[in-house]
């Protein structure tokens, strides 16, 4: 077996492993050419070459599908921030596209903290109340809740809040003759005395009012305290009187991989991150480049392989030693080569070290500035 030089790449015909880019013209293009550089570039010239043309073709092929896997990964780490939750969908079409940045995994996390508050998050806010019996002190909220049928039996609930009375503020505008006065003119002020005198105070103001008011209606307004340890209510002091008491509740049997919820779907790690194989025609010299190196560092191991199946070979007077352990030691190494150059390029051109190096140019630029003699303004 020898490589045919006078062969060519068709598609259908080239039995090549995974067929991925046999439909591209430029594929089939460097697949040929591939066949000649290894034929001269491992002696074929002076002696036979172990290898047919499919060996090289399915050389190309893997070398091609490494370079697109390592360069989807390091895209993917680049970007994966970005598009946790996103449809996984295909899995080609996107492997050349650059995500908005809408800071998907920071709102994530900080659906937890709001909804701790709370403020929002994934889980629905739900709401019940129950009424104090005379001379009860303690009230085992899961048990209420279960046999109103708001919690499932044997689940359990959150309390997030409770309380007796609105949970609001209002506001009220005095003045040191009137009770009350309202706002007229451009603010809509009526029924006020000629004695009224209006201040235009400023915000904080207000907002120190409000907080005022809330503790005051805590304070002031509340006969009772409570804790809760193990979702029981304790009321301190026992009430003698029924008192409707409110409070909110999140269900703690809602699981955090809820099918239902849009939440827990989509892309969650590298796995199905809805990239594809690069397309051979987009990849650009830098990347043919590397591919075509790899590609001969392949089939020079396969052509080791090929020459270890039978170390010595007998000749008239002698026999003939092959070389196939250096070549595969060789190829091994180059493969190994190639790939640290590959990744340690990738590892440069991530969009987080894309950021530092731009912020650390801005510095080298601002420190340059920094030195030029300031201009002399003459008005």
């Amino acid at each position: 077996m020898s490589l045919d030089l006078t062969a060519s790449f068709i598609h259908g015909s080239a039995s090549v492993p995974f067929g991925t880019y046999n439909t591209e013209t430029p594929f089939q293009t460097d697949a040929n050419s591939m066949v000649r550089f290894v034929h001269v570039k491992l002696g074929g010239e002076t002696l036979g070459v172990e290898l047919v043309n499919n060996d090289v073709y399915t050389c190309l092929e893997e070398s091609t599908l490494e370079y697109s896997s390592t360069v989807n990964g390091y895209h993917a780490k680049s970007i994966l921030a970005d598009i946790l939750g996103s449809p996984t969908g295909s899995l080609s079409g996107h492997e050349n596209k650059l995500a908005r940045l809408d800071l998907a995994l920071a709102k994530r996390k900080s659906q937890a903290y709001s909804q701790e508050v709370p403020i929002g998050g994934t889980r629905p806010l739900h709401s019940a109340s129950i009424t104090t019996v005379g001379g009860q002190q303690a009230y085992d909220l899961n048990t209420l809740l279960s046999a109103s049928d708001l919690v499932a039996s044997g689940s359990r609930a959150e309390i997030k809040e409770l309380f007796h009375f609105s949970p609001t503020a209002a506001y009220r505008f005095f003045d040191t003759t009137s009770a009350i006065n309202y706002l007229h003119n451009e603010f809509s002020f009526e029924s006020f005395t000629p004695e009224t005198v209006f201040y235009m105070l400023p915000i904080w103001e207000d907002v120190l009012r409000a907080q005022m008011l809330e503790t005051s209606h805590l304070v002031r307004r509340s006969n009772y305290s409570y804790d809760i340890v193990n979702n029981v209510l304790r009321l301190y002091p026992v009430p003698t009187t029924a008192v409707n008491l409110y409070f909110t509740y999140y269900k703690m049997d809602d699981s955090v991989f809820d099918d239902a919820d849009p939440w827990t779907r989509g892309v969650s790690n590298l796995s199905n991150v809805p990239f594809g194989t690069l397309t051979y025609s987009k990849i650009n010299s830098i990347g043919r480049q590397w591919i075509r190196r790899f590609a001969f560092a392949l089939a020079k191991e396969l052509l080791g392989l090929n020459r270890s199946k039978v170390a010595n070979v007998p000749i008239p007077n002698g026999e003939l030693v092959l070389n196939g352990t250096d070549l595969v030691a060789q190829a091994r190494e180059e493969q190994a080569i190639l790939r640290e150059e590959l990744k340690t390029m990738l590892d440069d051109t991530t969009y987080s070290k894309l950021a530092k190096e731009e912020m650390e140019a801005a510095e080298a630029l601002r420190s340059q500035l920094a030195k030029a003699p300031m201009g002399i303004f003459i008005g």
